[in-house]
């Protein structure tokens, strides 16, 4: 085993080198017409969530959470499968080697039956498990030169030891394979000039992972065996098979888990001077309230209208300071005032996540809107700013203290665009409680979008609950929610020469009412999902 673990560790840093490094100056064409074949993505390394998806679906639902312990995969806008940046380390390698070791001894002691199922253990049937495994691993069939290593490997290991464990080395060795740990975009000459069209089985396995953050299933392997992902009505037909199937639930809420950052979410913290309600099983409880609250949209209305406007709320015996009166660990939901819950924006969890230790934050709450929901960030800060915030006083406002930003020359270029929109959330404080007064005085939570690129966008609004209507019908923010969905579907920044795909995709999905099944189906039929760019020859 340890000749197989300095191959594979080999054979991953030969990975790495082959990756492109990211195009950040590409032009940017003004008409999708002047875009080039969209680019090609490189090899796309598994994330922790997709490895551990992947292997309960091969080796069983109660495997263990191995990938817990795999290097955190750096973020780029947000997204943890940046395919760029997404790389595997020394340490990375040596978590890879024991999880396959772990899985394979688990899956032998645990689930024997599921992984052999010959009459006679022999290296026949070790041979027809090679086949039949590794095609679920290698998400299509092992050509005969691939299988003969393994083979061989099964060979001598039964005749030095015994058939569990050659079934036990040969399943760890294919785990540890850079077919199963990346997924590979070639492609074969299309009838698109410098365009290479994906495979049935590459187009299987980008399919699978962008709807099910997992490997293809049976029929998606035979849908890709059979040739019918190489037409467009055989795609969409898998397509709509998979988003009725509950593991679409699972991604879809892994996309707003990365765009909300789930992870900081859970792990803020708040200073009890301020906030003496506040305990780390408050900070899990917001964290698991918003995850029902993004399932809840999919498995109701699945629309972008839906998103920002629900009075939903997920409350459990942790969440009494919103107000459901909840006696039990378990989240119930509850239909709360539209004033006081109104989408996503009002949900307790990203309120404080977008708050400070000791006070609420109009800064980060603006810049989120600005930034996460319609893609227009505000400009940098200078180089001399200060990023203290004013301390809280008994006697003023967070908006009082926060209005030096509008008036110090300074700070004013970006904060006349940011305070106005994060004034508007001044009716929650740092935990997401909903107020009407803040030290006896009533709270002024007028607020504005100063610009917009969509006409009739801008303008005054008075409190979340008409910013969340504005931002529910607004075609920028709905393009904002397509461009990142386009984003993490192909794992990578999209650049000028997906132009065309983007805009087609925000079309449909404006066309589809904010459906974000349509939106994911515009995804796949879009020629950035189905495309690459010809090799470049010297």
């Amino acid at each position: 085993m340890t000749l197989l673990r300095c191959a594979t560790i080999a054979i991953l840093g030969l990975g790495l080198a082959a990756c492109p490094k990211p195009r950040p100056d590409d032009p940017q064409p003004t008409a999708c017409e002047e875009a080039g074949p969209p680019k090609a993505t490189p090899l796309r390394l598994l994330t922790r969530a997709e490895y551990q998806n992947t292997v309960r679906a091969l080796l069983g639902a109660d495997a263990p959470d191995v990938a817990k312990d795999f290097p955190k995969e750096p973020l780029v806008l947000g997204f943890d499968n940046n395919a760029d940046l997404n790389r595997v380390t020394a340490e990375g390698a040596t978590r890879y080697f024991e999880a396959a070791e772990t899985l394979a001894a688990w899956a032998v002691a645990k689930h024997k039956a599921q992984l052999v199922s010959c009459a006679a253990e022999d290296l026949n049937c070790g041979k027809d498990f090679i086949a039949k495994m590794g095609r679920h691993i290698f998400r299509r069939a092992l050509s005969s030169d691939e299988q003969t290593p393994f083979n061989t490997l099964f060979s001598q290991t039964l005749s030095a030891e015994n058939f569990d464990t050659a079934v036990e080395w040969t399943l760890a060795a294919l785990l540890q394979s850079p077919q199963f740990l990346y997924r590979f975009e070639t492609g074969a000459p299309s009838d698109k000039a410098r365009t290479y069209k994906l495979s049935g089985n590459e187009l299987a396995s980008k399919l699978s992972y962008f709807l099910w953050a997992s490997g293809p299933d049976e029929e998606l392997l035979q849908a890709a065996e059979s040739g019918a992902l190489d037409s467009p009505e055989g795609l969409r037909a898998q397509a709509e098979r998979m988003l009725k199937d509950a593991r679409a639930e699972v991604s879809f809420e892994r996309f707003f888990a990365l765009w909300l950052n789930f992870d900081l979410i859970s792990s803020t913290e708040k200073y009890a001077t301020a906030f003496p309600d506040y305990t780390p099983d408050l900070a899990q409880a917001w964290r698991s309230s918003l995850s029902l609250y993004i399932r809840n949209v999919w498995r109701s209305a699945r629309g972008f209208d839906a998103l920002f406007t629900s009075n939903t709320l997920y409350a459990n015996n942790q969440m009494g300071l919103y107000g459901p009166a909840v006696t039990t660990p378990e989240f119930q939901a509850m239909t709360m005032s539209s004033q006081e819950r109104s989408g996503v924006l009002s949900q307790p969890g990203l309120l404080a996540r977008l708050s400070a230790p000791d006070q609420s934050s109009p800064i980060r709450r603006g810049i989120f809107v600005l930034d996460h929901v319609l893609c227009q960030p505000p400009p940098p800060p200078p180089g001399n700013a200060a990023f203290v915030p004013p301390p809280p006083r008994a006697d003023a406002t967070t908006r009082e203290r926060f209005a030096q930003h509008s008036s110090d020359d300074s700070c004013a270029q970006c904060h006349r665009l940011i305070d106005p929109v994060g004034f508007g959330f001044e009716q929650y404080d740092g935990l997401g409680r909903f107020r009407s007064q803040e030290n006896g005085k009533d709270v002024d939570a007028s607020g504005a979008i100063v610009t917009a690129r969509e006409k009739g966008l801008a303008g005054p609004f008075m409190g979340l609950s008409e910013l969340s209507q504005k931002l529910a019908g607004s075609r920028q923010a709905q393009d904002c929610m397509s461009s990142n969905w386009l984003r993490f579907a192909m794992g990578r920044v999209d650049s000028a020469d997906d132009l065309c795909s983007l805009q087609n995709v925000q079309a449909k999905f404006a066309e589809s009412d904010g459906d974000f099944a349509g939106l994911m189906l515009a995804i796949i039929e879009s020629d950035s999902f189905l495309y690459r760019a010809a090799p470049e020859t010297l």
